[in-house]
Formats: structure tokens, C-alpha cells, sequence
């Protein structure tokens, strides 16, 4: 994202990301959001050639699942619906 860009234009990288996500779903490949790029953006920078004035918010690693992985077998639990949204009519 370049640099002068905020938080609004961040969200709308966010939600590519999940509309990315989910076609990538829809195609038989999983996905999944690496945030912790941030940690090593610089080096992501040079290998990638990626101008320094540009933001790296997070990657997307993606692929064929192994359901039989322990690590892909991870379930957490979810906060109920009523704690996250509020509707209003």
C-alpha cells in the first residue's frame, strides 16, 4: 500500500483479501493471512523488489490443504454473534 494511504485504504486491502481468500476457496485451494510479514518486511522488500514507501500489510500463503495435518485440524472457539454485531432496524 503506498505510503501516503491510511486506514480506510488499508480496510480495502483487507477486504480483497478476503474476497481473495474466498475465491481461492471456491477454486479447491485454502489460504490463509500472514500478518506476521510485518516482522520481516524489509527483507520481503528486497527480495520481492518492493519500493520502501510502500506499506506491506500482510501476505497470503496458499496451496493445496493436508487435512491430515495436526496444524490444519485447529479449531477455535468463536465468540456468539450477539457479542459481535449489533442490528438495528
Amino acid at each position: 500500500m503506498p505510503e501516503p494511504f491510511g486506514l480506510r485504504e488499508a480496510a480495502d486491502c483487507g477486504m480483497f483479501a478476503q474476497n481473495l481468500m474466498l475465491s481461492l476457496t471456491a477454486e479447491g485451494l485454502a489460504s490463509c493471512p500472514q500478518t506476521a510479514l510485518s516482522f520481516n518486511a524489509d527483507l520481503v522488500r528486497d527480495v520481492l523488489d518492493i519500493p520502501p514507501e510502500n506499506k506491506l500489510l500482510f501476505g497470503i500463503s496458499f496451496g493445496y490443504e493436508d487435512a491430515e495435518d495436526p496444524a490444519n485440524r485447529c479449531r477455535t472457539q468463536r465468540a456468539p454473534l450477539g457479542e459481535c454485531i449489533r442490528f438495528y432496524d
